[in-house]
């Protein structure tokens, strides 16, 4: 045997098509879209970079918006949502990507990317070292894994009740508590496209405060539900180590080397991915003045959803804000439109 067949045998790799994924959809701000199709060209052509063969779908619910050059040049295979999902869900403008699961009838190991995501490598070395569990992603920012956030003072009874609640809904088992944004499942697509009405009733309910939802953060309800979801599927699931999949830029096992599979770069971190190379400028826009187009939903970080027995559970302690001479203290330069930057991070602009 080679080398490759060797580590087949060995992590147990499955014969199954290997294919990535992503799902858009429109919005009705003009240039949140432009921007999203600037997004998913950096991404699909830096796969074709390394892999020209394996497939790539792009699912969204206006078709007529994907520039005709993407299946010609980088052989997107672009497709329309798929039937039943339900527009006007808690959460719509994310968790529809679950839904479009159900175009893929055959046995796959399936790889779902965001748009703010550039690789760096072949895209086949996911799919060959992470073979042993179902599922395997990186976990969200400030949750027991994840090495960049803090979660705060309480964050381990904070978990205990995320895990409790899991648990109360019909969980089975533990399960990491993943930023979908990068997610690889090898052949499990069919029992979650099995659940997907009880993932709508799971949205309903959270939308009504019939059950609770355990998390400040209302804007990841769709990941809570389907935390829930995997764990009463009992899915085995693994991590996505940091030196192949990294979140956030930059973390910094990459500071010195940068060479991840994969970056999932996210929005927060959008526009200092962007100053790092010329071929991102177009993805350079002010964040601050176009803050309420690019996250309408920052309102949904708020805890009137949860009960007042908990509140004192999930509350955080208020940051004091920073003086100007307490900024400088502690090493952080100005930028020229006035944003405080790290030393070590600063970024200094071309005049």
């Amino acid at each position: 045997m080679n080398q490759r067949e060797k580590l087949n045998k060995f992590r147990g790799r499955n014969n199954h098509e290997d294919i990535i994924f992503y799902s858009f959809k429109k919005s009705e701000i003009e240039h949140i879209n432009t921007h999203e199709l600037h997004r998913l060209e950096h991404s699909i052509k830096s796969i074709r970079e390394f892999n020209n063969e394996i497939p790539v779908y792009l699912f969204c619910d206006d078709t007529s918006i994907i520039p005709l050059y993407f299946p010609l040049e980088y052989s997107v295979r672009v497709e329309p949502f798929q039937e039943g999902f339900d527009h006007d869900m808690l959460n719509a403008w994310s968790i529809h990507r679950w839904y479009n699961l159900k175009y893929f009838e055959q046995e796959a190991n399936i790889l779902y990317v965001d748009s703010d995501t550039i690789f760096n490598d072949d895209p086949k070395y996911l799919f060959d070292t992470y073979c042993v569990y179902d599922v395997y992603g990186r976990e969200e920012f400030g949750f027991r894994n994840d090495p960049k956030v803090s979660g705060g003072k309480r964050i381990r009874e904070q978990l205990d009740l995320v895990d409790v609640c899991i648990y109360d809904l019909g969980g089975k088992v533990e399960i990491y508590k993943y930023c979908l944004g990068v997610v690889l499942m090898n052949n499990v697509h069919h029992k979650i496209v099995e659940s997907l009405d009880d993932l709508s009733d799971l949205m309903e309910k959270f939308k009504k405060n019939q059950i609770l939802m355990p998390l400040p953060n209302r804007r990841i309800v769709d990941e809570y539900a389907v935390w829930i979801i995997f764990s009463r599927l009992e899915l085995s699931n693994g991590l996505f180590g940091i030196q192949d999949v990294t979140q956030g830029y930059l973390e910094h096992k990459h500071q010195e080397t940068f060479n991840p599979v994969v970056l999932h770069y996210t929005t927060l971190n959008e526009q200092k991915f962007a100053r790092s190379d010329a071929k991102y400028a177009n993805l350079l826009r002010d964040a601050v003045a176009l803050g309420k187009d690019i996250d309408p939903y920052h309102e949904y970080a708020d805890t009137q959803h949860i009960p007042q027995e908990y509140l004192e559970l999930v509350a955080t302690e208020p940051e004091k804000e920073m003086s100007h001479q307490e900024m400088i203290d502690a090493g952080y330069e100005m930028t020229g439109e006035g944003i405080w930057w790290p030393k070590d991070e600063f970024v200094y602009e071309d005049d």
